[in-house]
């Protein structure tokens, strides 16, 4: 009997190994393909035509601010650093994109952020999902052309937007459930999974006794008012990062800085161009120098074949982090720079913040730039962005038209069939005033934007014009 239950047991074992290997054969064989990783790019939406109108209009008198890299362009608004992954074989797409907008009305009473935007997409259809005041919210059904990847690009544009059930109580039911919002487009650049190497790589050293320094970056977004004004409806034009150049949304990259760089005292040339084109705009700003003694220094930079002192500045260089860097500098234009700009902005008016930073070594990490990816080529299956249509908003009727809060101003707006919309009272902060320049960031005593982690104090503030 012992000897019959050891043979038993070895054809047990037999059959465990041999059962053993067919699985881990079939899981091997049914180990799905790795998606691709989405990064860059940028999601392009305007929440909603009319609902922008109502915040900047005359009974709301609010302000549109933006922040954490989040800019306007061209009405809608942009987000950017797209994080997650795109499956060709199965046509879907989850991507998060980065940024803040900001809406401010009736004295605080309307008080809103909606940030972070993140897309579901399947095939042709997918859900918008965003942060509204820190609350992950569905906030859009799409639908649109078949999610694709051309030359490394992912993208989907113009993509009908419908408002969900859970986008209804954002707004606190003034837009009802299946009404249109506007369209949203976006894109990603993605890369296959690389296969794994064990082979190290072996850094190699140059090492120089130039005192000099290279590699250097410069982070300015000129003005947003100015790329406002440029994307807006009266230039209606739009820009161009080139020649080394990149364009960050809220903020332009000039590359490949060098020169010399010792604190107070630094003297750095870079790379790049960004050209503004427009009605009435032809604006072409190319490789900037900054140069600084004792901490004072000026931003110039080849424009119209000349080079113009574009602004003025004081910061020294600082090391952290294995860099020289002086970051988010305020700036104020130049005499020499009004011509520049057409008289649109004076001598002395705040510009936007500078960044300066110089790599002190190879593994120096430079700060992060919004990422915008690679514009997508048009093709049948990703038709060529449009411009955002003016929606039906002046002449919706029912709950989406009615007034905000005060009665009498709901029966004037009535009585003048009017059509405005509004959201629930979010948050009972003062605002003492807003913020007398047009896209001067609006702190003192003005609400904080509500996002879905700790409020971002870096990257740009803007206000809508």
């Amino acid at each position: 009997m012992p000897h019959a239950t050891g043979r038993g047991r070895s054809a047990l074992a037999a059959l465990g190994a041999s059962a053993l290997a067919l699985a881990a054969s079939v899981l091997t064989w049914a180990s799905p393909a790795a998606a691709d990783e989405a990064a860059g790019g940028r999601l392009d939406w305007g929440v909603k035509e009319s609902f922008r109108s109502y915040i900047t209009g005359p009974i709301a008198e609010g302000e549109v601010n933006t922040g954490d890299g989040a800019s306007t362009v061209g009405g809608a608004y942009r987000f950017h650093s797209a994080t997650g992954e795109y499956d060709p074989d199965a046509g879907t797409a989850s991507l998060s994109y980065t940024g803040w907008v900001h809406f401010w009305g009736h004295d605080g009473e309307l008080d809103v952020t909606f940030a972070n935007p993140s897309i579901e997409y399947s095939g042709s259809s997918g859900t918008l999902y965003v942060y509204v005041n820190g609350t992950r919210t569905d906030m859009a059904a799409l639908s649109g052309p078949d999610i694709g990847a051309l030359s490394g690009t992912v993208s989907v544009q113009g993509a009908s937007a419908t408002l969900t059930a859970g986008g209804a109580q954002a707004f606190a039911g003034y837009y009802e459930e299946g009404q249109a919002l506007d369209p949203v487009g976006f894109t990603a650049d993605v890369t296959a999974p690389e296969p794994s190497s064990e082979a190290a790589e072996t850094p190699t050293e140059d090492p120089t006794e130039d005192a000099g320094v290279s590699g250097a970056i410069l982070d300015w977004g000129v003005r947003a008012s100015w790329r406002e004004y440029v994307s807006g409806d009266i230039a209606a034009g739009n820009w161009e990062a080139t020649g080394g150049a990149r364009d960050g949304g809220a903020v332009f990259r000039f590359t490949e800085g060098s020169g010399e760089a010792a604190g107070g005292d630094y003297s750095l040339a870079f790379t790049g161009t960004v050209a503004f084109t427009g009605t009435d705009v032809d604006l072409a700003i190319a490789d900037p120098t900054v140069t600084a003694e004792g901490g004072r220094g000026v931003l110039s930079a080849e424009v119209g074949g000349e080079r113009v002192d574009l602004v003025e500045f004081e910061a020294e260089l600082g090391e952290r982090d294995g860099l020289l860097i002086a970051e988010a500098v305020p700036t104020v234009l130049t005499e020499a720079a009004v011509e520049v700009f057409g008289g649109y902005y004076q001598a002395g008016d705040e510009m936007d913040p500078l960044t300066v930073a110089v790599p002190l070594g190879p593994d120096a990490e430079l700060p992060a730039l919004p990422d915008l990816g690679d514009e997508p080529e048009p093709s049948p299956e990703s038709p060529s962005p449009s411009a955002i249509d003016a929606d039906e908003a002046s002449t919706e009727s029912g709950p989406g038209a009615l007034a905000w809060i005060a009665p009498a101003a709901a029966l004037a707006l009535l009585a003048a069939t009017a059509t405005v919309i509004a959201i629930r009272r979010r948050g009972k902060a003062a605002r003492s005033e807003p913020a007398e320049s047009r896209d001067e960031p609006a702190t003192a005593g003005g609400p904080e934007p509500n996002t879905p982690e700790e409020p971002s104090t870096e990257g740009e503030t803007t206000k809508e014009q």
